[in-house]
């Protein structure tokens, strides 16, 4: 049974269906994109160096239809606290959250709504934040098409993950923060029994 979800939402640009990383997409839509190089599922075991990184992306900038984008600090407060709207409208309860600065994670407690619509909800919340600062045109997409999706089945992998995640604030040369909807996992949450509305 899916204990948890880990969603992460790219900002528009920046990793990519067939990225040299490795991503969980599994088709690359868009001709232009698609021969920049071949698609990989998963993170690949061994990473490209930077050199190899760099020349992938300024070629990637070359057939994208819009600019980069990267997430300002306003536009990450404003996505911080439509998030934790969201989880108080809707009672998600939130294991842990990094809002970076070319994309996001949240690790998401198993609830009433099926995966798919909470993947959906954590998209539009954070387009909306977005754009009402008006950075972005109004036909520049916020975010990559896909989002990706890890489920979690035990509480070790839950706990792994909420560690991975915090980890991504140093990793990324942010202070770590501890965001106001985020609750530390405790495994008797777990014991009710769900179903999806």
């Amino acid at each position: 049974m899916i204990l948890a979800t880990h969603v992460i939402l790219t900002g528009y640009g920046h990793w990519l269906p067939n990225d040299v990383r490795g991503s969980y997409s599994e088709t690359v839509f868009i001709p232009p994109i698609a021969e920049l190089g071949p698609l990989h599922h998963g993170r690949k075991p061994v990473q490209p160096s930077t050199p190899e990184l760099r020349k992938f992306h300024n070629q990637a900038q070359a057939v994208l239809t819009h600019s980069v984008h990267w997430f300002s600090t306003e536009e990450r407060n404003a996505i911080r606290d439509a998030f934790a709207r969201l989880c108080q409208e809707r009672r998600f309860v939130c294991y842990a959250g990094a809002i970076l600065s070319n994309h996001i994670h949240v690790l998401i407690e198993r609830n009433y709504l099926p995966p798919p619509t909470i993947h959906d909800l954590l998209k539009q919340y954070a387009t909306q934040a977005v754009r009402a600062f008006g950075f972005v045109p109004v036909k520049h997409p916020v975010f990559n098409a896909g989002i990706a999706t890890v489920y979690k089945y035990t509480p070790a992998e839950i706990r792994q993950c909420a560690k991975y995640i915090t980890d991504n604030f140093a990793k990324h040369k942010f202070p770590t923060e501890r965001y106001e909807f985020v609750s530390d996992y405790k495994e008797k949450w777990m014991q009710r029994r769900i179903t999806y509305e």
